[in-house]
């Protein structure tokens, strides 16, 4: 046996001598190079940060993995600060060129201000390598070069600190542009905001708009949010109203406006007829730096800026007339003359004509500042206007046109949305006198009072709509009785308690009525006397100031007063769709534009309140146009 026994002894130590060791793998995963390995005092295997000395993971080679261990390091500071250590550089200080500074490359900040910059100044993706308050909206549809249809829903509201704010909700896809379609869209975008206090929706005169807005009325109706469900939440687009006027107007122009239509058409087709043009204009015109512009017959506005930009070029068409004889020739042929003095007088006239609806549609169409108090005033100066030009015999027949066009939507009191009258009434330099004299210059005398009373009549059922929801009589008086309650709550058993009799019920609603009619805020609003029309006067800011002396009409002003009576907030949108969606990036999604639209205009809100976009593209287009005439 013990031969055996020794025998088997040196077997084992010559397998263990000769069995291969087996080979050790270096970790493949880079975060082990910032990581330690140890045993713990049970002898399992864990692994702590170089860095921090955190960490104490599990890390056997079978059953853990590595993902944890890369989120640490993501969150480690001492790790994220070596990595981003080395020498700090030195630079300008923002905003004082006279103050250095230092500062450290963060990977994390430079995405961010990739993704503001792609998305603010509408950059293709290739760029790169790898509340208690009511919504008004504004809608509009529109069609792109790839005939897909799209929606933008664009949100108004005065917020509590009495600032007047846009934001686009939505910029999406449809089907058509049947009505009962644009109203499904807008009520699937409602649902998914959660938004249930809509108290306008603001479109153009498409018939489709007229059965959106139907559905969506019987759709809010069951809210108990819905102001006199849904009576006046039609805005019809004053802009696009008194576009439709003018056109009217336009289509009665005389010969004088298709001459100068023609030659500013048959100049600007010539890179080189305008380069002669440019230069007669140093010689007959010099000072007037003004490009000529073609019109855009769907856009009276582009006529008006045509005709008024040509006007001042007079001397330079009758150079051009002198020394090109094929410019004479070509009009001729067009069965048309060279606009002859006469008819640069006529074309002065119609500009003068013209230009109170041009200041008072970009008036209307401002989104930084509230429209809607003022818009009544602009309305009645345009009627007078009109009614001024029946009686000029130049401008008769242009006059007639337009006045028909423009009764058929401001002819009179009932054809209007009320809800413009109700601004007016709330500016605090206006009140019910101006009211007043308005309607006195339009009905007379005799017609005075009963278009007043049916403007107060409804502006009272609205008041008292909005004491329904936001009176303060409900809750009081469930704190009152509570107070009431634990005060007498020493004497009172609650399982004992008096039955309550229907009739002193209706004693305390009727007391109620009484309070709230003998000191209601409308009729102690209008008992002040009107505020003085300084240049500075900020109405937001009168409200926010006397919003606790009227709680109640101060929550109605704040709604009026938000209500944008055009639809250029969503209309501008598409402006900056055509250059999203230009042929180079036209097969983005439906869901990747509205990303990219809504963002932009969310980070543009963010920015700042006071800066026109759209004015400053047109700076920038002009001096890009400027730089490459100086290289």
């Amino acid at each position: 046996m013990r031969p055996l026994k020794l025998k088997t002894q040196l077997m084992i130590k010559f397998h263990k001598k000769n069995r291969k060791k087996t080979k050790e793998f270096n970790p493949r995963s880079k975060v082990w190079k910032e990581f330690e390995r140890y045993k713990d005092e049970n002898g399992v295997q864990r692994c702590k940060c170089k860095h921090c000395g955190g960490g104490n993971y599990k890390c056997e080679s079978s059953g853990y993995g590595t993902k944890n261990l890369g989120y640490h390091l993501t969150k480690c500071k001492a790790y994220l600060d070596k990595l981003s250590g080395g020498q700090k550089q030195l630079t300008f200080q923002y905003g004082d060129e006279n103050k250095l500074s230092t500062w450290k490359f963060d990977q994390n900040e430079s995405r961010k201000a990739l993704a503001h910059m792609l998305v603010v100044d509408e950059l293709p993706f290739s760029f790169v390598e790898g509340a208690g308050f009511r919504i008004c909206l504004t809608t509009d549809t529109w069609t792109s070069k790839q005939q897909s249809c799209y929606m933008c829903l664009t949100a108004h509201f005065i917020d509590n600190e009495w600032k007047l704010k846009k934001k686009v909700l939505c910029f999406s896809s449809q089907e058509s542009h049947r009505g009962v379609d644009i109203g499904k869209m807008v009520e699937k975008c409602l649902m998914e905001w959660e938004i249930e206090n809509i108290f306008t929706i603001s479109v153009d005169n498409a018939s489709a708009n007229d059965v959106a807005i139907d559905f969506l009325k019987k759709s809010f109706q069951n809210s108990n949010t819905c102001l006199l469900n849904g009576k006046w939440m039609h805005i019809r687009c004053v802009a696009h109203i008194l576009n439709l006027v003018v056109q009217d107007g336009i289509k009665k122009v005389d010969k004088a406006v298709e001459i100068v239509r023609w030659a500013v058409k048959w100049i600007r087709q010539s890179p080189s007829r305008i380069h002669k043009f440019t230069n007669f204009t140093k010689v007959a015109n010099p000072g007037i730096t003004k490009h000529l512009k073609r019109d855009v017959p769907t856009r009276w506005n582009s006529t008006y800026h045509m005709l008024e930009i040509a006007q001042a070029y007079e001397k330079t068409f009758e150079r051009y007339d002198l020394e090109e004889f094929d410019f004479r020739y070509e009009i001729e042929k067009a069965s048309l003359s060279i606009p002859s003095s006469s008819d640069w007088e006529r074309v002065r006239n119609i500009c003068h004509f013209l230009k109170p609806f041009h200041d008072v549609t970009l008036r209307i169409s401002g989104t930084l500042y509230v429209t809607s108090n003022t818009c009544i005033e602009d309305i009645y100066s345009i009627r007078t206007l009109l009614d001024d030009a029946i009686s000029d015999s130049t401008l008769c027949d242009i006059a007639l046109a337009m006045k028909k066009k423009f009764d058929k939507y401001f002819g009179d009191v009932e054809k209007m949305n009320l809800l413009l009258y109700f601004a007016l009434i709330l500016d605090p330099r206006n009140k019910v006198k101006y009211l007043v004299i308005l309607l006195e210059d339009r009905y007379g005398e005799n017609g005075v009072e009963a278009k007043k009373k049916y403007i107060m009549d409804s502006m009272y059922e609205l008041y008292n709509d909005y004491i329904r929801i936001h009176s303060p009589i409900s809750t009081s008086s469930t704190a009152e009785s509570t107070t009431s309650s634990s005060i007498l709550g020493k004497r009172q058993n609650p399982d004992f308690m008096a039955p309550n009799p229907p009739l002193r019920n209706k004693l305390r609603e009727k007391m109620k009525t009484n309070i709230v009619e003998s000191i209601g805020e409308l009729e102690k609003y209008f008992q002040e006397s009107v505020e003085d029309d300084l240049e500075m006067f900020n109405i937001l800011y009168w409200w926010k100031v006397n919003s606790p002396r009227f709680p109640i009409l101060s929550l109605m002003a704040r709604d009026v007063f938000a209500i944008p009576v055009s639809t250029v907030a969503s209309e501008s949108v598409f402006s900056t769709s055509g250059r999203v969606l230009d042929p180079f990036r036209s097969s983005l999604t439906p869901k990747i534009v509205e990303s990219l639209i809504c963002t932009q205009d969310w980070i543009r809100g963010s920015i700042s309140d006071t800066i026109d976009y759209e004015k400053d593209w047109e700076e920038n287009q002009q001096i890009d146009k400027d730089l490459s005439k100086m290289v």
